[in-house]
């Protein structure tokens, strides 16, 4: 029997014409953050983009690291690769960071004291202006207005703020810009933003690429250097993105992350494959269509500006493993009894939603708000929910205002604000990444699915982005079975496989496929037998050609 090639909506239609840009602060985090996305959109035709902030030079030679780099993204058919230059620092660095120096130049630990490249890849501002600029936030930030002004990708990944300082210092600094760019007049440029974790999600996940089938990424536990539940990045809210067969399989050296984290030969990042290697991609979603961002904006008191920029949370001192967050929230005096924002808008606006999100910290919240539009509509809302996460509140019809007034009416506790104040003309953005499903077992994106001979029925689920119509499922090829209104698969008594097709009713260019497999014991236990193997193998080879590159790398200064 002929295998039928299994098709995804999301994987299949052409995304030529757009462009995606991927910023990541160090060689190797470009695959942590992105990798199964980068060769997903370059199959479909877009124009990628993957920069990096700094050299990675805090142990290993710049160019080591470039090459490196870019080795790796031609394995996934990357062509634009950037290097921003600045220096590769530690947590705790005693010579200082460019995330706290404002303008004034701190020197790496590589000895550097501004942006640098090597003869195949300078600096971005060397290639772009003929200048290196000096390690500072003013610096970098210029540097990410820049290059986002010059791209202007429809489609932005970015990683964000993991427990090292360079990821935390390149994601706040790339939320700042972006707001920046967005809080300029008559802004029409409103890229798709995706948020991604390199290590609780990837780097740091279990080493489960040697389950029966592919996993999901799992949830990461709870610890004091990871993000995940505290204000936008709920694990219910993630969006996660189906990957291309390259990206999956059975055996590790064929898939091509493992084969782009080879590359990485500094780093032995190959040994990392194995936790990295996953069902799906996993990313929070910013909006940046608010139009609070083209709003003249006062206040009864407090720091206005907290309420204009693209930061859901912010902190003074990056280095600690515990972030202690700061400077986030529009908080008014304790003497203000108005507590309130207003805002005014040159021309006409279309409200249809309002998002607001509070305070992290626990010892206090928001419980009523008043919200007051200029057609005389008064709405009362709250309370707003614990840890900063997002509300959305959806109006009972759109409305086409000049002005309104936000007014805190009752609170509890200290240390209470707003994180978030967001005003959308639709329930949701641009559809630049089209609308998808994925069929999943278990809470795990499914795609060629083994089972055992003796399992009769299999229940299906189905993860949604953007729709919310139902689905069909038939059944389109294999050798005797049916599956049910509620995705609830029935095999027939000698039935091996079965490839089942799920649609949206009333759109079925909007699909998905797998595959399902009834297998011997045997069978099972070979395929076990084959991955223990490869992996004992591919583990002993890894770790003598680390110990190989580092030797080479102590004696002959290069690799």
């Amino acid at each position: 029997m002929a295998e039928i090639k299994l098709k995804n909506s999301f994987l299949d239609v052409s995304a030529k014409g757009q462009k995606v840009l991927v910023i990541v602060p160090h060689e190797d985090d470009e695959i942590n953050v992105a990798g199964s996305v980068m060769y997903s959109y370059v199959q479909k035709g877009a124009d990628v983009y993957c920069v990096f902030t700094t050299n990675g030079d805090y142990s290993f030679w710049a160019r080591t690291r470039m090459h490196e780099a870019w080795r790796s993204l031609q394995t996934l058919g990357v062509q634009h690769v950037i290097f921003l230059g600045y220096g590769d620092t530690s947590n705790h660095y005693p010579g200082g960071h460019w995330f706290y120096s404002p303008e004034e130049a701190v020197t790496a630990p590589s000895g550097h004291n501004e942006t640098y490249g090597c003869n195949d890849f300078p600096d971005y501002a060397f290639a772009k202006q003929g200048i290196h600029r000096p390690y500072c936030r003013q610096s970098i930030k210029t540097d990410l207005k820049d290059l986002m002004d010059d791209i202007r990708a429809d489609i932005i990944f970015a990683v964000d703020a993991d427990v090292h300082i360079d990821h935390r210092a390149t994601s706040i600094l790339f939320e700042e810009a972006l707001g920046e760019l967005l809080c300029r007049p008559g802004n029409t440029y409103n890229p798709i933003v995706f948020k991604g974790f390199a290590y609780c999600t990837s780097f740091g996940a279990p080493k489960d690429f040697y389950a029966k089938n592919i996993k999901s990424v799992p949830k990461p536990p709870v610890r004091e250097d990871n993000l995940i539940d505290i204000s936008l990045y709920q694990w219910n809210q993630r969006v996660r993105f189906p990957v291309l067969p390259a990206c999956r399989g059975f055996y590790l050296h064929q898939n091509i992350l493992y084969q782009a984290l080879f590359r990485h030969a500094s780093q032995s990042a190959a040994l990392h494959a194995v936790r990295i290697a996953n069902g799906d991609a996993v990313f929070w979603q910013r909006r940046t269509d608010n139009l609070a961002f083209q709003a003249i904006i006062t206040t009864s008191s407090g720091k206005v500006g907290r309420l204009r920029d693209f930061k859901l949370l912010d902190a003074n001192q990056i280095d600690d493993k515990t972030m202690v967050f700061a400077n986030y929230l529009w908080q008014p005096d304790n003497s203000d009894s108005d507590k309130v924002v207003n805002y005014r808008w040159q021309q006409p606006q279309k409200i249809t939603c309002l998002r607001l999100a509070g305070n992290i910290e626990p010892t206090g919240r928001i419980e009523k708000l008043a919200l007051t539009f200029d057609d005389g509509t008064h709405v009362i809302l709250g309370p707003l929910p614990g840890c900063g996460h997002i509300a959305q509140y959806v109006l009972p019809k759109p409305h086409i205002i000049t002005s309104c007034s936000l007014q805190i009416l009752k609170v509890n506790g200290s240390n209470w604000g707003l994180s978030e104040v967001g005003f959308f003309a639709s329930l949701e953005t641009k559809r630049v990444v089209t609308p998808f499903i994925k069929i999943m077992i278990d809470n795990d994106f499914a795609y060629d699915y083994r089972l055992p001979a003796r399992v009769k029925t299999c229940q299906l689920k189905l993860y949604r982005y953007q729709v919310t119509a139902p689905v069909v499922y038939t059944v389109v090829g294999g050798d005797g079975g049916e599956v049910g209104r509620n995705g609830l698969v029935r095999f027939a008594s000698n039935s091996r496989q079965l490839v089942i097709r799920a649609s949206l009713k009333g759109n079925p260019e909007i699909y998905d496929e797998i595959r399902l497999y009834r297998e011997s014991s045997i069978t099972l236990a070979k395929r076990n037998i084959a991955q223990w193997l490869e992996n004992k193998m591919l583990t002993f080879y890894l770790k003598k050609y680390r110990k190989y590159t580092h030797i080479r790398h102590k004696y002959l200064k290069q690799l």
